[in-house]
């Protein structure tokens, strides 16, 4: 599952950089303001470690988000997220055996980033930066045994900090829209049960407009 977390990418920035050709403008000056954006893709769970070299998998879910942002004149951008996303639970493992594991998650997120764009004279725009905040999980994971270790269901909810490190680029399709595929790599601090916090890999593209 996330294996692929490469993959996914690499596909974001192919996509890029085969449809942004045709609308591509001369115009390279990075803009300052405020902008707006909606993002889309891939959510991929690591999977979890717990006691006595037990594990849970999940798989591959999606994620949706919408930013607010601003760019200042020396590169830098500051951003505000909402997002949600959903993945659903794959097996539970231990002692050389395993259980299939039912229902999903539910993941509404609320963080702030800063991000630093390099000028490069054209069109493209990369950026690194990271950020945190808050995500609530919404639980529907049932009690399963395997290799005589129990795994107790999780029918609720927690609300718990995270913090995200993301890489991407921007393409400028015209003055005022850039299409913009991206990486990060997030942790979710929600440790419960013996099993380790959450972290997972998430590959995105997404559109954003300037105002």
């Amino acid at each position: 599952m996330t294996r692929y977390a490469p993959l996914a990418f690499a596909a974001a920035l192919l996509t890029t950089t085969a449809i942004a050709p045709a609308f591509a403008q001369d115009n390279t000056t990075l803009r300052t303001g405020s902008y707006g954006g909606l993002s889309f893709g891939a959510l991929m769970p690591e999977d979890t470690d717990g006691a006595g070299g037990s594990e849970v998998e999940r798989d591959t879910g999606y994620a949706i988000f919408g930013q607010y942002g601003y760019r200042f004149p020396n590169q830098l951008r500051l951003e505000a997220e909402l997002g949600y996303g959903n993945s659903e639970y794959d097996r539970f493992r231990a002692g050389g055996a395993s259980s299939s594991l039912g229902d999903d998650t539910d993941m509404y997120s609320l963080t702030g980033a800063a991000y630093y764009d390099f000028t490069t004279g054209t069109p493209l725009t990369p950026y690194l930066g990271a950020g945190a905040g808050v995500v609530h999980q919404r639980f529907d994971r049932n009690t399963v045994s395997a290799g005589g270790t129990t795994l107790g269901g999780n029918d609720g909810s927690s609300t718990d900090l995270t913090a995200f490190g993301e890489v991407g680029l921007s393409y400028q399709l015209s003055s005022n829209f850039e299409l913009v595929p991206s990486y990060r790599y997030q942790w979710i601090n929600d440790g419960e049960q013996g099993l380790e916090d959450t972290t997972m890999h998430l590959a995105r593209i997404g559109l954003r407009t300037w105002f």
